[in-house]
């Protein structure tokens, strides 16, 4: 059904919220999150083990409800009580948050939050032998202006960098070659070249 006020598309070609193309990657993902993990691993070279169980979420808030369900609190011990991670890759011997965006740039203080959780989840009760992983995920454009412009510094707390280009040729779907071409587009432009 073709809605007139959306010039007949979806709203999946209106939106540029991070939101919504981690949910379509991690509606593949979580398939099969052993395999995801692997593949991360490997195209962002670190450091950690892929054999083990591996478990996947979507919009994370891990301080607030894990503690939660053991009968704890965040707030008590003065963690982020609402500090939610886009994805968040949890197996046997690692954790990885993965961090996204798609039109707006890493900011500094994401990037302090990002060195804190890297510090405060081992802490949580039973993470304590985790090793703590973030990686970036954004566009390749994002990240060759980063590096050429300013701001590498928001990158540097991060262990590994992953493109929606290369989320997109492990699952191929138009949502995610989207997302690759959407950092800096010009408004009024519909990513068909378009005017909206």
């Amino acid at each position: 059904m073709s809605i007139p006020y959306l010039n007949g598309k979806p709203w999946s070609c209106w939106t540029r919220d991070e939101c919504y193309f981690c949910s379509v990657l991690y509606c593949y993902a979580r398939k099969d999150p052993a395999e995801f993990a692997a593949w991360l691993i490997g195209r962002t070279g670190l450091r950690a083990k892929t054999d083990g169980a591996w478990d996947l979420g979507y919009e994370v808030c891990l301080y607030r409800d894990f503690l939660w369900h053991i009968g704890k609190s965040a707030r008590s011990r003065e963690l982020p009580q609402k500090r939610t991670f886009d994805l968040c890759l949890f197996g046997t011997r690692a954790v990885i948050v993965i961090e996204a965006k798609v039109f707006e740039r890493f900011e500094s203080k994401q990037a302090e939050s990002v060195a804190q959780d890297k510090k405060l989840i081992p802490c949580l009760p039973g993470f304590e032998r985790v090793k703590v992983y973030a990686i970036a995920l954004a566009t390749s454009r994002y990240f060759g202006n980063a590096a050429k412009h300013g701001r590498p510094e928001t990158l540097n707390v991060f262990d590994g960098c992953l493109t929606w280009g290369q989320a997109a040729k492990k699952y191929p779907d138009a949502r995610l070659d989207q997302a690759e071409n959407m950092y800096k587009m010009k408004a009024g432009r519909m990513l068909d070249g378009g005017s909206a």
